[in-house]
């Protein structure tokens, strides 16, 4: 059977800032230390990731594909064009054969119009250049290497992010797991001081209550162990105060003398050392 003084407690969340002013002080200090190193390191780990990952996209970019081969677009060769003539023009006097003759009217001479109808286009002739036969091979290796490349880039961003993103949750992971971990260690120091100054604020009062033992984890156990055994001791003297003076009231009062006020003053005392070690 457990004894009442020896009954466990259990750690609630809800009382773990005890000492406010003391535990957040020394967490905020750890919290800050940590925050000092991880931001250097991070810092550092950043400008290393953005400088391998410049480098590594560089000399993805610098990788030479092979070439897909010109090939010259076609074009059309045109024969010159022909003139066609209308049916109604006379033909033109040879000057031989008409020596002597009077000179020809220059204004009767007759008039030709010369329009897309008169002239009669050939027909073009498409020349289409020959196509090499590894053309086919070629393209698909060129854009092969081309998306090869521009996957490795994508790739190197995706490691950069990854990297950020890593050192950003591992930083708030430490700070948070830091602050946890700070209050319930300073809670384990604040915890045995608090109760302390508990049980020495009911001796002021007059009260003995119970001390009981400390929590599972909690520190200063040897400093709580003596103010216990300390504790006990003056329970102690109390329960033999409180004996003596039952005896003496006891005497008294077969003596006949128990109506005496000193023998009153003795009771009140009796009666308040008893309340105090309830």
């Amino acid at each position: 059977m457990t004894k009442r003084g020896d009954r466990p407690y259990k750690r609630s969340w809800k009382n773990l800032l005890i000492n406010k002013r003391y535990q957040l002080r020394f967490t905020l200090f750890m919290v800050g230390i940590a925050g000092l190193l991880m931001g250097g390191l991070g810092t550092w780990i950043k400008i290393v990731a953005d400088e391998t990952t410049r480098v590594s996209k560089t000399s993805e970019r610098g990788k030479r594909c092979t070439k897909i081969p010109v090939i010259e677009a076609p074009y059309e060769e045109l024969p010159p064009p022909t003139m066609k003539l209308p049916d109604n023009v006379p033909a033109p006097i040879d000057a031989g054969s008409a020596a002597g003759a009077p000179g020809p009217d220059r204004s009767r001479r007759p008039k030709i119009d010369v329009t897309l109808d008169a002239m009669e286009l050939p027909k073009p002739i498409l020349i289409v250049p020959p196509v090499p036969a590894t053309f086919k091979d070629d393209v698909i290796e060129h854009w092969t290497c081309e998306l090869k490349v521009a996957s490795a880039i994508v790739r190197l961003d995706q490691g950069h992010l990854r990297i950020l993103l890593v050192l950003v949750s591992s930083m708030l992971l430490l700070t948070v797991g830091l602050a946890v971990f700070g209050i319930k260690m300073t809670h384990k120091v604040a915890g045995p001081l608090f109760k302390v100054q508990l049980y020495l604020a009911k001796m002021k009062e007059g009260r003995l209550d119970k001390v009981y033992n400390l929590r599972k984890g909690d520190q200063l156990v040897e400093f709580y162990e003596h103010f216990k055994h300390a504790h006990a001791g003056i329970v102690t003297l109390e329960k033999s105060d409180i004996e003596r003076l039952k005896t003496v009231i006891a005497a008294a009062e077969a003596a006949g003398a128990g109506e005496h006020a000193s023998i009153a003053e003795l009771r009140k005392l009796l009666a308040r050392k008893e309340k105090s070690v309830e």
